[in-house]
C-alpha cells in the first residue's frame, strides 16, 4: 500500500503524462519530406517544392509539385506516391503517364463525382485533366487553353487563352473556377466554355483591383482569393460583387488560403513565414511562427499553401521541401 507522499507522487506524474499526450498534436509535424530537394515516393519521400493540395480518395492528398514536374498523392501516415509526371518527364505532352509531360504544374483539385483529377498547368499556360481507366491507369489530357502559348481570351475551350493559371477549384456542377495570375483573373470553364468571373479590367463582369490573386478556395459557394501582390484576401460572390474581406491586422505576403466548416480562414504567409486563423471578425492568431520558433519542426521557409482536412491543416512548405500538418481542432 502507498503511502500519502507516494500517491501524491504517483498522482503529479500521471497528470504530466496526461499534460504532454494532450499537447501533442497541437505540435507541427513533418509528414512527409527529407527537407532536401530530390524525387523518392514511399516513406522516405523526397519532394522538390511542393505546392497546392486537394482531397483525394481514402483519407489521401494529392498535391503539385512543382519542380519535380509532377503530381502526387501523400496519405495519412506520410507515404507519397507518384501519379504523373517526374523530374526526367518535364515539358508538354498528353497521354499516358508514361509519355506525359508535366511543367511546373501549381493547382490541383479533385472531382469525386467524376473521379477526375484536374491541375493548372502555369508553365504550360493551360488546365489539364488525369483520367483513370478501368485497369486503374491513369491518362493526360489537356481541356482548356493553347499549350505552351500564353495570353487572355474567352470562348471555346480550344481557343482560350490564359496566363500562368496557379489554382484551380472543382464546383458542385461540375465546373471548374481558375486563378488566372498572370491575368489577374478569375475564370469559369463550364460546358465547353472559358468565361470571366472577375478581373482588373473595365470589361469583367466584377471589377477589382487584382495585383498577384495567387490561391482560391470555396467558403459555400464564395470564392475566396489569396492576393499576394495586395497582400489581401478578397471575396467573391459569383454575379454579384468581390470585396475585400476586413482585417483587424495586416498580412505580408499571403501566398495560401484554406477554410474550414465553420468559415474560419487559415492563411501561409510567406512574406513572413507564419501560419494565421482568421475568425469571422477579421482577428488574426498566429499559429505557427517560424521566426520566433526555429526548432527543425517548426521552422517554415516560405510556406507556400494549407489546407483544412478532417480538423488538421496541411502545410506545403515550399523551400524546406516538405509537407507538414498541423492539429487546430
Amino acid at each position: 500500500m502507498m503511502n500519502a507522499s507516494k500517491i501524491t507522487s504517483a498522482m503529479l506524474a500521471f497528470l504530466l503524462l496526461v499534460s504532454c499526450n494532450k499537447s501533442v498534436p497541437d505540435e507541427l509535424v513533418v509528414i512527409a519530406g527529407s527537407g532536401a530537394p530530390g524525387f523518392t515516393d514511399g516513406m522516405a519521400s523526397e519532394l522538390n517544392k511542393p505546392i497546392r493540395f486537394s482531397k483525394y480518395k481514402d483519407n489521401s492528398l494529392l498535391f503539385a509539385d512543382i519542380n519535380n514536374h509532377a503530381i502526387r498523392i501523400v496519405d495519412e501516415n506520410g507515404e507519397v506516391t507518384t501519379i504523373a509526371g517526374g523530374p526526367g518527364k518535364s515539358g508538354f505532352a498528353d497521354g499516358d503517364v508514361d509519355t506525359a509531360r508535366l511543367s511546373g504544374p501549381h493547382g490541383v483539385a479533385y472531382d469525386a463525382k467524376a473521379n477526375k483529377i484536374f491541375m493548372a498547368s502555369a508553365r504550360n499556360h493551360v488546365i489539364r485533366e488525369i483520367s483513370e481507366t478501368d485497369n486503374g491507369e491513369f491518362r493526360v489530357r489537356t481541356i482548356a487553353g493553347i499549350p505552351e502559348t500564353s495570353g487572355y481570351k474567352d470562348g471555346s475551350v480550344d481557343s482560350a487563352l490564359f496566363r500562368s493559371p496557379h489554382g484551380v477549384l472543382v464546383r458542385e456542377d461540375g465546373a471548374l473556377v481558375v486563378i488566372d495570375i498572370g491575368n489577374a483573373k478569375l475564370r469559369l470553364i463550364k460546358d465547353g466554355m472559358v468565361s470571366t468571373l472577375a478581373g482588373k479590367t473595365e470589361d469583367d463582369p466584377l471589377q477589382v483591383d487584382w495585383l498577384y490573386p495567387i490561391d482560391i478556395v470555396f467558403d459555400g459557394t464564395d470564392v475566396l482569393v489569396c492576393d499576394a501582390g495586395n497582400h489581401k484576401l478578397y471575396r467573391v460572390i459569383p454575379g454579384v460583387s468581390v470585396e475585400a474581406i476586413p482585417l483587424m491586422d495586416s498580412l505580408d505576403t499571403p501566398h495560401g488560403i484554406a477554410v474550414d466548416e465553420k468559415s474560419t480562414i487559415y492563411i501561409a504567409e510567406m512574406g513572413t513565414n507564419r501560419i494565421l486563423k482568421i475568425d469571422k471578425d477579421g482577428s488574426l492568431t498566429i499559429l505557427v511562427d517560424a521566426t520566433t520558433d526555429t526548432t527543425a519542426v517548426s521552422s517554415l521557409n516560405r510556406p507556400a499553401a494549407v489546407m483544412y482536412d478532417l480538423g488538421y491543416l496541411w502545410i506545403a512548405d515550399l523551400d524546406n521541401h516538405q509537407l507538414k500538418r498541423l492539429n487546430v481542432r
